[in-house]
Formats: structure tokens, sequence, C-alpha cells
């Protein structure tokens, strides 16, 4: 990648040890922002392991309060890299300075200074998905929404940019939400970059394992090759977790159990009655096309997003005319073997 050959990862010395003063390239330095060491220290109270809200293998991630001109401080994420993590350093600011989507987390700025590697994004004041599932106290509509949201980001991703983007690592805890429970997408620490847009798209191969063991495609489990497809994979698993209540004991069950466990079963009791039966049907459609097996079978996130979106507009029609709002499910849907086959 560009900025790995411009000596990213390995700054000259400088003097001044509370700034970013290395020289970048020019289109990083026009797009981001370079924050001084100084001024992330002070907005994070020297990194505070308190202000610690999110962690992972090369980085964790700190809330912190910045000042602009003397103006009140704003709150924002401030990612800190360790020794491991240069190379996602590299990658995360290369990808996030060529995105401009409402869907994808934006990014601030960064500063780097010696071994010093650091991100600084928009906060996200309701956190992630993962969090808001486990409490369960989303309606069923707002998590339609954010599905719709989640696939505009990922059709963004795919057709949008120059190049191609795979996020790779999409899951619940990737899905952060605004102050307005909007879904924005993060996490590109492991994002590949795949053919030009409108030319044929070719697989990659990777040499090593990225991403959680449940939301991996099922050809990269085979021979470790990545495609758009993959997101679309992981998207599917996405929607089982978003009206399962047990998403990871559905997936570890045997072949007969799960043919006599319907999805329906499992349905998180505070959306259960309210799902309407027409955007059921087109939603469990959804899922189960992006968790085909062969990759080709899978839908664009192009035409998931637009399947959600009908999805959305049958049940609010349906909530108009049903003044009771309470739906019985009749059909039984179960997880498709191949899915269960490969997850294990």
């Amino acid at each position: 990648m560009f900025l790995s050959c411009l000596g990213m990862c390995c700054p000259k010395p400088t003097t001044n040890t509370n700034s970013s003063t290395r020289q970048f390239p020019t289109v990083i330095e026009e797009l981001c922002h370079q924050f001084s060491l100084a001024d992330l220290k002070k907005a994070t109270n020297n990194f505070d392991l308190n202000r610690v809200i999110g962690s992972g293998i090369f980085s964790e991630v700190y809330k912190g309060y910045l000042q602009h001109n003397g103006a009140s401080a704003y709150t924002v994420a401030i990612k800190r890299f360790n020794d491991q993590g240069c190379e996602a350093f590299n990658k995360e600011i290369e990808l996030l300075c060529q995105l401009r989507h409402p869907r994808c987390v934006s990014l601030l700025g960064f500063c780097s200074y010696e071994k010093e590697k650091i991100l600084v994004y928009e906060y996200m004041f309701n956190g992630s998905l993962d969090k808001h599932l486990q409490d369960a106290e989303l309606s069923w509509k707002k998590r339609l929404e954010i599905c719709i949201g989640v696939a505009s980001g990922l059709h963004y991703l795919h057709t949008g940019a120059k190049r191609s983007i795979f996020h790779c690592v999409l899951g619940p805890s990737k899905i952060l939400l605004d102050d307005h429970m909007e879904p924005k997408l993060a996490g590109f620490c492991v994002s590949v970059q795949g053919s030009r847009f409108k030319s044929k798209q070719k697989q990659i191969n990777v040499e090593h394992a990225i991403g959680s063991w449940i939301y991996l495609a099922t050809e990269y489990i085979m021979d470790v090759t990545i495609t758009d497809k993959w997101d679309v994979f992981s998207f599917g698993l996405v929607l089982l977790v978003v009206v399962c209540r047990r998403t990871y004991y559905l997936l570890t069950l045997t072949e007969k159990e799960l043919l006599e466990n319907p999805v329906e079963e499992k349905i998180d009791p505070i959306i259960k009655g309210k799902i309407a039966p027409d955007c059921w049907q087109v939603f469990v459609d959804v899922m189960a096309n992006c968790l085909k097996y062969e990759p080709d079978e899978r839908p664009t996130m192009g035409e998931v997003e637009v399947q959600l979106q009908l999805a959305l507009s049958m049940q609010e029609q349906a909530d108009i005319t049903n003044s009771n709002c309470d739906y019985t499910l009749l059909s039984k849907t179960t997880i498709p073997m191949e899915v269960k086959q490969n997850v294990m």
C-alpha cells in the first residue's frame, strides 16, 4: 500500500515530541488532520484506562474530549495502536481517507510520532449494535432500519469507491450507532481492497485468518479467498443475530436439531408478535439468499438493500391496517445446512 511504501510505519526522528510532523502523502495531508500527541494525551487524561471504551488485537479505543480554537470540548473516539498494529494503522487510515458515506464512521484525523500510531474518529454515542441486541431494547422496525443502513454502507464499499472495499470482519460489534440510532460501519483495520469498480472482480487470497469464526464465509474457510460475497454472507448472519435471541446456540446444533428448531421459535421475545408475516417472508428470503453456499448464488448488497426496503414498507403498511399490531408467523424457517457445516 502506498502509505507503507512511504515509510509511514517508521517515521524519522524529530525534535518535536508532541506533534505529528512527519511528512505524509499530499492526499492524506489534505483529507486528514494531524493531531499533536500532546493534544491527544490531554483529551484522554494521558490515556487513562478508565477512558477505554473498546479494545482489539491491535489497539485500544478511548473516549476523548478535544477543543478547537477555544470552543467547547467535543467528544471523539481515539484509537491507539500497539506495537503490532502498525500495518492495521496504515490500512485503516488509507481506506478511511477514501470513504465519504453517512453509513461509514468518519475519520477526523491521526497522529504518528515514533511508536505512537493513533486515529481519531467521530464519537458514536450509542455504542455498538451487539450491546443493544444483548439488552433486547430495540423494536423490530428499528432493527430493520439498522439492517437497511448497514446494507447501504456495504453497497457503497463494494461499488462507491474507485476500488471495491471488502469489510471482512462485519458483525454486530462493528456496527456503531450514533446519537440518532443511525448505524455506521467501523473496524476497517483488516479490510481488503479489490479490483477497480466496474472491472471484473478477482478472488483475493490471504495468508492468515481474519475475522470472527462465526462470520467467516464458506469460501474463505475452504480455500482462504475473499470477494465481495464474503461480506454478503457475513451480513446474512448479522440478519440472523438481529432477530434471534440465541444465535450462537443455533449455529452449534446438530443437523436434526436444526431441522426441529425453526428460527421463528428463537425470535427475541421483545419483537415476537411485532413482525408482519409479509415483511418476515421477505426478510428471511434475503437472509437465506445471503447464506447460500456458493458465492455466485448470493445477491449483491444493492439487491439486498432494495429487498430490505421492501420488507420495511410492508411492515409499515401492515402496521397502518393492523391497529392491534400483533402478528402470528406461520412459516417455519430453518438455517441452511451448508451454513451449519462450514461454521463448525
